[in-house]
């Protein structure tokens, strides 16, 4: 009996599809789209799993971002999903906020609420399919919860990493998490044959990284300094909202979102109560209440009358504001609202990957929002969600993996081999 993995768009950041199979059961990693301007322009079609017949018993998912999960619609009915809690609460957030303006995404809806389809997965809860065994663990990510997946097939030990860095709050605790729980003890040695780690920093970043310590003590110097501050952020990074969040509570700032932010907000808090019940094996019914954060309505004219408008505009004037925008509209918003309290002598923070508004003639070059930026007083602070290349590296080392190690998720991909005198 023998493993066998396959590597699909391996050679891109995002829209990578690991397939893994043994003589009696398939499985598969992750099914995303691909980012603009990716290598690969067509989406995925896999026998099996998206057209014919099934084929495939089960796909698990890392995590929530578009080019990991952005495709799970496409998988043939009948092969069961495995997801986080946080990962099954922010897509429906999303399909929810969609669904209002296209009814086309209550079709994920329906795939999400699905119970007998869509299966939670939790940390260190082992999921069997067949002769495949797949462990989850949380590691630290841009994305909260996300996981990396300890695969063990009849003849194989595999470790798919999923995104993962250390310069987070919990990336410190990854190589004692490898060391003890996949690696085994010491005197109980469990080697893994097949690393499969992301590379996305491989070629994009150069030094270190700042990590989220660093980039929290930042912001609290700007609040401290700003009255006004705006930050365009993406609604679900979730440690990057709570560091802001708090570092504007500090100086007692009101903090401003859209009604789908603060519900991404919301669940991101509500997953936090869940998993305390499950480690903790209690009934959770509790419903999480965020103090001081208040759906936005200054960026709504038609409202400017009602009392609940003004007394948002004379709390922003007396204590200050934190007004955290995303979306397809943020430039316009913030260049209105910007315009608008011009005598506050407002801050823009800019806490999203510097790409999308440097790289001129890049496929996804936002100009308007470069624009924007660049008509504001605008700071950038923000860290990669991805592990540098000098951690990629140790990780590499650290496991040893005695067959191979397959960088994916990178323009650099490639395979390298534990024992020199194997090639590839």
């Amino acid at each position: 009996m023998s493993t066998n993995i396959e590597f699909l768009h391996a050679d891109q950041i995002g829209g990578c599809v690991t397939l893994i199979s043994t003589d009696t059961t398939k499985i598969c990693i992750d099914f995303g789209e691909n980012l603009p301007g990716s290598k690969h322009k067509e989406a995925l079609e896999v026998e099996g799993l998206t057209s014919g017949e099934v084929q495939y018993d089960a796909v698990f998912f890392t995590h929530y971002h578009g080019d990991h999960i952005g495709r799970f619609n496409k998988i043939l009915p009948g092969i069961p999903l495995y997801m986080s809690q946080m990962c099954r609460y922010a897509l429906l957030n999303i399909y929810h906020a969609l669904a209002k303006h296209d009814a086309q995404y209550k079709k994920q809806i329906e795939i999400l609420e699905d119970t007998t389809r869509n299966h939670v997965l939790w940390p260190q809860q082992a999921v069997q399919v067949g002769d495949i065994k797949v462990t989850p663990y949380t590691i630290d990510h841009s994305a909260e919860a996300a996981m990396m997946f300890l695969i063990e097939t009849p003849d194989k030990r595999i470790l798919h990493m999923g995104d993962f860095r250390t310069h987070g709050f919990m990336g410190e605790k990854l190589k004692k998490l490898l060391l003890h729980y996949v690696l085994g003890l010491e005197l109980r040695s469990k080697p893994v044959d097949i690393l499969i780690t992301e590379g996305t920093n491989m070629t994009r970043e150069d030094g270190a990284l700042l990590t989220e310590d660093e980039l929290l003590t930042q912001a609290c110097a700007l609040m401290q300094e700003h009255k006004l501050v705006f930050c365009l952020c993406s609604s679900t990074n979730f440690i990057r909202l709570r560091n802001f969040y708090r570092a504007a509570r500090a100086e007692h700032k009101v903090v401003l979102a859209s009604r789908y932010m603060l519900e991404q907000v919301q669940s991101y808090y509500q997953y936090k109560l869940d998993l305390y019940a499950y480690l903790n094996n209690y009934k959770q019914d509790r419903q999480f209440r965020l103090p001081g954060m208040y759906s936005l309505l200054l960026d709504k004219e038609a409202l400017k009358d009602k009392p609940a408008y003004k007394l948002q505009e004379k709390k922003l004037r007396e204590r200050g504001a934190l007004i955290f925008l995303s979306g397809t509209q943020a430039a316009e918003k913030m260049q209105r609202l910007v315009a608008k309290y011009s005598d506050l002598q407002p801050l823009v923070i800019y806490s999203q990957w510097s790409g999308y508004i440097k790289d001129k003639g890049a496929e996804y070059y936002n100009a308007e929002l470069a624009e924007a930026c660049a008509a504001c007083n605008t700071v950038q602070l923000h860290t990669s969600g991805h592990a540098s290349k000098e951690v990629v590296e140790e990780i590499i080392k650290l496991i040893d993996a005695r067959d191979y190690t397959e960088i994916i998720h990178s323009d650099a991909a490639e395979r390298r081999y534990r024992h020199k005198t194997q090639t590839a």
